[in-house]
């Protein structure tokens, strides 16, 4: 990386409960691809204040502080996972990842292989690298690749990229623009508006991003009922309808569902021809044809070693009372500033180990395994079809292709 853009081969845009979790989870088995260093999904763009204070340098060394030692290595032991993917993977406790682990897939809903659990506690570092000499590493701007040429010369091209589910919200297409290149491949990973919708209600529910009301109300009458309220305070409250891309954070179960909108921001500042659009039920239909596809778009080589079925993020737990919620939410803020900002983990392992014991500890205390499976209500999906039926249009015209028939695009 170098000059005045951060170079990355590609970044997937997101949208939250589109997939980018799984995809993450294929991507990082690839022994070419170099993502994002310990977390999924880097709070930098996503908090514009934390741009302005800390700089791109800080991202370049954080995020992807070991890539000229990892562009060192032989494919084989470049091959690495991430030792943390964060906390809005859903991760909740001890408890929970152990119930869950029994059930074949982790509190983040992750199905990581023993594999990627052996190698994701492997450190990037020269020690593990085989011995080479006369390593010069060279940056081929026109391939957008990292480039370590051995003295045999042979290429052993390695491809930075960052999955991010959470850069629709306000600002983060100006800042990309702003920091890498045009020639940086866009990835933007969509699923049925009204399912997106549903589906991260029960996330953020379980969290703590929704107010103490809707929590509350939801206990009480169960996913369902309380979403269908939830849906029309905010629909039918002609202040509330107007502010929801105007306070995409308030109102996330909502805006990341305009897909468009967000697509056109980043049309400001990236060429069409460098997007790709994924749809969700295409995704989990066929990973492996979705995924070669994506690889194909990105003109990374197959990897053979890859395994597919992945199936992560899923929201397995919800909150034990609204109060409690609230403290799920505060004490994801204190994990970000001591894991992700202040980087605790490498400059004080042992407070960093005390606090993640905390940290499982109260989120045992303050969740509950979810229990209800409750559907959609055929009212409240009409009023959400209604909402988004002019985005889904617009999303059709960008991709050049229809929707997957799931999405409505007219009343019904």
């Amino acid at each position: 990386m170098k000059g005045n853009k951060t170079e990355l081969s590609f970044i997937c845009i997101g949208f939250q409960k589109c997939g980018t979790t799984s995809l993450y989870d294929l991507l990082k088995q690839h022994s070419d691809i170099y993502l994002t260093e310990d977390v999924k999904e880097p709070m930098f763009y996503r908090v514009p204040f934390v741009r302005r204070i800390l700089g791109r340098d800080w991202y370049r060394n954080r995020y992807f502080g070991h890539l000229e030692e990892a562009g060192r290595m032989e494919p084989d032991a470049r091959r690495r996972a991430s030792e943390n993917v964060g906390l809005l993977t859903g991760r909740r406790g001890s408890a929970a990842a152990a119930g869950a682990s029994a059930a074949g897939s982790s509190a983040a809903g992750s199905s990581a292989t023993e594999e990627d659990s052996a190698a994701a506690q492997k450190k990037i570092s020269p020690a593990s690298a085989p011995a080479q000499t006369d390593v010069s590493s060279v940056w081929k701007p026109e391939a957008e690749v990292f480039v370590s040429r051995s003295s045999d010369g042979q290429p052993s091209p390695l491809y930075p990229g960052e999955i991010n589910a959470g850069l629709g919200f306000n600002g983060c297409a100006r800042l990309l623009g702003k920091d890498f290149s045009p020639k940086t491949k866009l990835i933007f990973m969509m699923r049925d508006p009204a399912d997106r919708c549903y589906s991260a209600y029960k996330y953020f529910l379980a969290l703590g991003f929704l107010p103490m009301s809707v929590v509350a109300d939801d206990k009480k009458r169960g996913h369902a009922a309380a979403f269908d309220s939830y849906v029309r305070s905010v629909l039918f409250n002609p202040r509330r309808r107007k502010e929801i891309m105007r306070h995409r954070m308030k109102y996330l179960c909502f805006s990341q569902g305009n897909y468009a909108y967000c697509i056109q921001e980043y049309l400001r500042y990236f060429p069409r021809e460098n997007m790709k659009f994924v749809f969700f039920e295409e995704f989990v239909r066929d990973e492996e044809l979705v995924t070669k596809d994506i690889l194909d778009f990105l003109h990374i080589p197959q990897d053979p070693e890859m395994t597919f079925n992945v199936k992560s993020n899923e929201t397995n737990f919800r909150a034990a009372s609204p109060f409690r919620s609230k403290i799920m939410y505060l004490l994801q803020g204190t994990y970000y500033m001591t894991f992700e900002f202040l980087n605790m983990k490498r400059f004080c392992p042992g407070f960093f180990r005390n606090f993640m014991a905390f940290y499982d500890w109260t989120m045992d205390q303050c969740t509950r395994p979810e229990t209800d499976t409750s559907k959609m209500l055929p009212s409240t999906r009409k009023l959400l079809n209604r909402y988004y039926r002019n985005q889904i249009r617009q999303v059709e015209e960008l991709a050049g292709r229809n929707v997957p028939e799931r999405w409505a695009r007219k009343d019904n």
